[in-house]
């Protein structure tokens, strides 16, 4: 999980080099995914330190995983090759953050521990506030 968002990370560095104009944003999110990937750390490191705390709820398959990330991939490649416009980039950005591997943390881990629920809602929130900005983005962006 701490590799997927490490390459969402990396293609929301892809997109504030492709459109400078919302450089800072797109710089926000990528630190935004970075910082997911850290509480994901700090999480393990919390299961591994007390397994007796945890129970493991509705973990995803590691196939679906590395198939999201390969998915990732290929679209930072296909936006270098400058083969997927703006529109379409924001609204696969949006897609991305509300997909089901994104938005569904609360469910792979079951925990009465208070250290890694705060990790857990800070993920969820920021995920819920990118994809209402890029709804707005799309929005401005398609209205005009």
């Amino acid at each position: 999980m701490g590799n997927l968002e490490l390459t969402l990370a990396e293609l929301y560095q892809t997109y504030s080099q492709l459109w400078p104009e919302h450089k800072e944003f797109w710089m926000d999110m990528e630190k935004a995914e970075i910082k997911h990937s850290d509480n994901i750390d700090r999480m393990s490191e919390m299961i591994s330190e007390r397994p007796e705390n945890f129970e493991l709820g509705r973990p995803f398959p590691s196939s679906s995983i590395k198939s999201f990330i390969s998915g990732i991939k290929a679209t930072i490649q296909r936006l270098k090759n400058k083969d997927i416009d703006k529109i379409k980039a924001l609204f696969l950005a949006r897609d991305l953050e509300q997909s089901y591997l994104e938005s569904k943390y609360f469910e792979v881990i079951k925990t009465g521990g208070k250290e890694s629920t705060p990790l857990m809602r800070e993920i969820y929130a920021d995920t819920v506030f990118h994809r209402e900005y890029l709804n707005k983005m799309i929005s401005e962006l398609t209205s005009s």
